[in-house]
This record gives structure tokens, C-alpha cells and sequence, in this order.
């Protein structure tokens, strides 16, 4: 029993090189359950790109793109984003 997936683009995965937008495509798609995109993150508006892309049904972690980790995208910035779509979310 699963009760959602993580999905990994490991050709992208690390590199901070984008996101693999057809296989965000494909999971918005087919996922019968809730998942989570990893992969290829390089800047705050991947976030935004993940979620069009997604449809909404597609959930992102950042790992190596953050600069706690040593990467360009704030961490700070992240949580803003996040505490955005929550309150986006309770207003509509």
C-alpha cells in the first residue's frame, strides 16, 4: 500500500539543470495519488513552473538548489513561496 509517490528525474537530479517538464506533465496526468516531483531545480521560478505544468496535482522537493545545501535558491525564499500558495489556497 502506497499512499503517494516520489518520482525522481535522475538524469536531472543534482545538476540543477531545470525540471523534466514532460515527466511533470505525465504525473499530473496519471498519478492516481498524490506525488512529489524531485529533480533538476535551478531557480525559484521552477517552483511556479512545476505547479502550471503540474496542474496543481504535483508536488516538488528542492535539495541541492537551495543555498543551505550550497545552491542559488533561498531557502527564505522557498518558505515564502510555500506560506503564498497556503494562503492563495485559504482565500479562494
Amino acid at each position: 500500500y502506497c499512499d503517494e509517490f516520489l518520482v525522481h528525474g535522475v538524469e536531472v537530479e543534482g545538476l540543477r539543470c531545470g525540471v523534466l517538464e514532460d515527466l511533470v506533465e505525465l504525473l499530473a496526468e496519471w498519478s492516481p495519488i498524490p506525488v512529489t516531483y524531485a529533480g533538476g531545480v535551478n531557480a525559484l521560478e521552477d517552483l511556479d513552473r512545476v505547479k502550471e505544468v503540474g496542474k496543481g496535482r504535483v508536488d516538488l522537493t528542492i535539495g541541492s538548489a537551495l543555498d543551505i545545501f550550497g545552491g542559488e535558491v533561498a531557502y527564505d525564499d522557498v518558505v515564502a513561496w510555500q506560506r503564498r500558495q497556503e494562503s492563495e489556497v485559504e482565500g479562494a
